[in-house]
């Protein structure tokens, strides 16, 4: 008889896919899921060297997974200001100018997540806001969406040679009376920002990475599908990998721009091991609702000057789109607006072969009509969403109008049509907290029609991803042979109901235990 390396006795072992217990117990061998079942038939695969673990009657779920995450950013904010909570501009000034005081002379001063739709004063900050903070230290504020920010005039000079370009681009904003820019930049504008910021050291970057490893792993994530923007990112996963101090599997996306080197490596989606995989090329096909740069059909209901913006044309996006499907690499486009996300659907469905066998996604996919959501489902495109965004546009209809607003985000229809749904986060935008997105495509959908059920919205969170990354015959579930990666939740069965409510008492990952908040009873 093989005895198994850990046993758990005592829990509630639910599989969302069945909506109830699969069995109070479960063994694990080499990382894998050997038996589930009650605690008499799981006793036989005790051995000497047997683990053994005492749940006192927690829930425990297949590990959960984000289907979009900014590790690095996620862990690098953790040095930023925090501008997610203030609700006037002078309160943004006054917390940057807190924050200044906290970080070194030498260091540029960084702010993120701040909202102008909360401000009192209902208007964008500029540069002059910014100058308050510092007028010789570079000051940046991202806005929440990551597609706008404000820069104050030390940083601006750090662009100067660039900002002719990016003000006849239409990527930084000018007065319209002075003609002066106003340190607002948009979509391509943060890009040639992010060149001409300091780059962070090796240390920083493994800082950052381990950071917001131990993050997900407290929010009871297994998996996550992290973009990887930086080549320095990548050489500190794959350290942790060959350390064995990967805590968590991770599914890697890039860049389009580093398509190429991909290719040139012979890497394609797929290639790695249960801890790390090559993923998606990540194509920025829009921007964001939050700053108008969501390429829509018709206007923005609230600037019916405003349309958005396309970041390609459709014979860009067609050649790049090839190139990926024929040599094997799965193709995440980023769209947001019905207007981006009817161009990258029209291009999909001219790929040899249709586009289903690679499982292409479309990133956010928020603005959608039932023509649209017929057409995802035909073609096999998966839908990367991000339930919290229901709860931080709150605007949405005064933004969109009640026709649009009405088809942003229809999770509900969008399941019942067939198209597969990965939840997400996008951290650091929204918090890296699966439970909180949840709470949200169950509760806070802009209709009731498009509540998700508990078990519907759970199983975004595991099979979805998991047949999003091509890995559902390994994990997204609880069954034999399957991943022993696992979250413990700090309730019963009874709780579920209100699942955000519970803590995450416990994750495992591949039947290591990656994080505990508690300490569980072990018994041997």
């Amino acid at each position: 008889m093989v005895k198994a390396d850990l046993v758990l006795f005592d829990g509630s072992f639910i599989s969302p896919e069945f909506g109830r217990p699969v069995g109070t117990s479960l063994a694990v061998k080499d990382g894998l899921i050997l038996a589930v079942g009650d605690e008499s038939s799981m006793r036989k695969f005790v051995g000497d060297e047997t683990r053994v673990i005492d749940l006192e009657g927690r829930a425990v779920l297949p590990g959960l997974s984000d289907s979009h995450v900014h590790g690095l950013a996620l862990g690098r904010r953790l040095r930023w200001a925090d501008l997610g909570d203030v609700s006037s501009i002078s309160e943004f000034v006054e917390k940057l100018k807190e924050h200044s005081a906290r970080v070194g002379p030498e260091e540029w001063i960084v702010g993120f997540g701040w909202d102008h739709e909360k401000f009192s004063e209902r208007r964008l900050p500029t540069k002059r806001d910014l100058d308050l903070v510092s007028a010789d230290r570079p000051v940046i504020a991202f806005r929440k969406c990551w597609h706008l920010c404000v820069l104050n005039s030390a940083a601006l000079r750090a662009l100067e040679s660039k900002l002719p370009e990016l003000i006849e681009e239409g990527f930084a904003f000018t007065d319209p009376e002075t003609g002066e820019p106003t340190g607002i930049l948009v979509e391509d504008g943060l890009s040639a920002l992010k060149e001409a910021m300091p780059e962070p050291s090796k240390r920083e970057v493994a800082e950052a990475v381990e950071k917001a490893i131990g993050e997900a792993l407290s929010k009871g994530l297994t998996c996550l599908h992290w973009i990887a923007e930086r080549p320095e990112e990548l050489s500190v996963i794959m350290a942790l990998r060959a350390l064995g101090r990967l805590r968590i599997r991770l599914y890697l996306l890039f860049p389009v721009r580093m398509m190429e080197h991909l290719l040139a490596l012979g890497l394609r989606t797929g290639f790695g091991d249960p801890w790390v995989r090559i993923g998606a090329v990540k194509v920025m096909l829009d921007g964001s609702l939050g700053a108008r740069t969501a390429y829509l059909r018709e206007p923005y209901s609230d600037e019916p000057e405003e349309r958005g913006r396309l970041l390609y044309t459709e014979e860009e996006l067609a050649r790049l789109a090839l190139r990926a499907h024929e040599a094997g690499l799965q193709l995440a486009i980023h769209a947001i607006g019905d207007g981006a996300i009817e161009l990258a659907l029209k291009v999909l469905s001219g790929l040899p072969g249709g586009p289903s066998r690679m499982r292409h996604r479309i990133e956010h996919a928020s603005v959608l009509d039932p023509g649209m959501i017929k057409m995802m489902a035909s073609l096999g495109i998966v839908a990367s969403v991000q339930p919290h965004f229901i709860v931080s546009d709150f605007w949405v209809e005064e933004r969109l109008g009640p026709h649009r607003a009405r088809w942003t985000y229809p999770f509900k229809s969008m399941l019942e049509a067939g198209v597969v749904l990965a939840a997400g986060s996008d951290a650091p935008i929204e918090p890296i907290d699966p439970l909180e997105g949840i709470r949200a495509a169950v509760g806070e959908a802009q209709r009731p029609e498009e509540r998700l059920s508990l078990w519907e919205a759970l199983t975004t969170y595991t099979y979805g991803p998991a047949y999003a990354s091509f890995q559902e015959h390994f994990s997204g579930s609880l069954g034999p042979g399957k991943a022993a990666d696992l979250t413990v939740l700090s309730c019963g069965p009874e709780g579920l109901d209100e699942i955000w409510k519970a803590e995450v008492d416990a994750t495992f990952v591949c039947g290591k235990l990656a994080y505990s908040r508690v300490g569980l009873l072990e018994l041997r």
